[in-house]
């Protein structure tokens, strides 16, 4: 029997809230460095393909790769650490068919990063989230997941001066911090601020979709980057 008017409306508005109240969770996770636990309760297990791409570093493909990257080579949770990162404006679309669902989020955030015998390095980091989702059983999961920096940068250092002259602390350009498992592909897209560039459209906020083949994934390279007066630029 066909959902009523009515039904579909109600329904969308609860995906919309689940896939919210599942960003949301997530966040807290790994707020905590609960990342095992995050994979636990966020991610897709029964769907193959689940991605992760993070900022500069590369994209992780399939469960294992992500594992070894995200828990068993992420940062040591130790004291003096802290790393916040919330999800704000949001732009959600799910699939006509329901199996699927797409979404954006702004993402301020700040890390306190611990060393050795030293003291700890504090910064803001700044990005933003593209998100794709798959319903498995009555569940919404994270499918394919997408980090974008938008800047990030000590907190008594402004991201001009960070931009022009990359702080030593940082991996180098494309290299992830020592002893993570490495991406299994380069980046797609992410271009944090620079004052060579003008802003690029990206992550492109979903638009309404029937099924997951009429789209493309967000750890998928773009077809083009949208800028202001400007159709397309492929630079990154």
């Amino acid at each position: 029997m066909s959902e009523t008017p009515l039904e579909h409306r109600v329904q969308r508005l609860e995906d919309h809230h689940a896939i919210t109240q599942l960003m949301n969770r997530r966040a807290y996770l790994h707020s905590a460095g609960l990342h095992a636990r995050e994979i636990e309760e966020c991610w897709a297990k029964e769907t193959p393909g689940v991605t992760l791409e993070a900022e500069d570093w590369g994209v992780w493909e399939g469960a294992e790769s992500i594992r070894k990257a995200y828990v068993d080579g992420a940062p040591p949770v130790v004291p003096g650490m802290l790393i916040e990162h919330c999800v704000t404006t949001g732009v959600v679309e799910v699939a006509g068919d329901r199996r699927t669902a797409k979404g954006v989020w702004i993402s301020p955030g700040h890390e306190t990063l611990s060393r050795p015998g030293e003291r700890p390095i504090p910064h803001w980091s700044w990005g933003r989230y593209g998100v794709d989702f798959v319903r498995e059983g009555e569940h919404w999961k994270i499918w394919h997941l997408h980090i974008y920096t938008t800047f990030r940068t000590p907190y008594d250092t402004d991201w001009v001066e960070s931009s022009v002259n990359r702080p030593a602390h940082f991996p180098k350009l494309g290299e992830t911090v020592p002893g993570m498992h490495p991406p299994d592909r380069e980046v797609t897209f992410n271009q944090p601020y620079s004052v060579h560039k003008a802003p690029a459209l990206q992550p492109e906020p979903p638009k309404p979709y029937d099924s997951f083949d009429e789209t493309t994934s967000y750890t998928d390279k773009p077809a083009h980057v949208q800028r202001a007066n400007s159709n397309e630029d492929g630079d990154q």
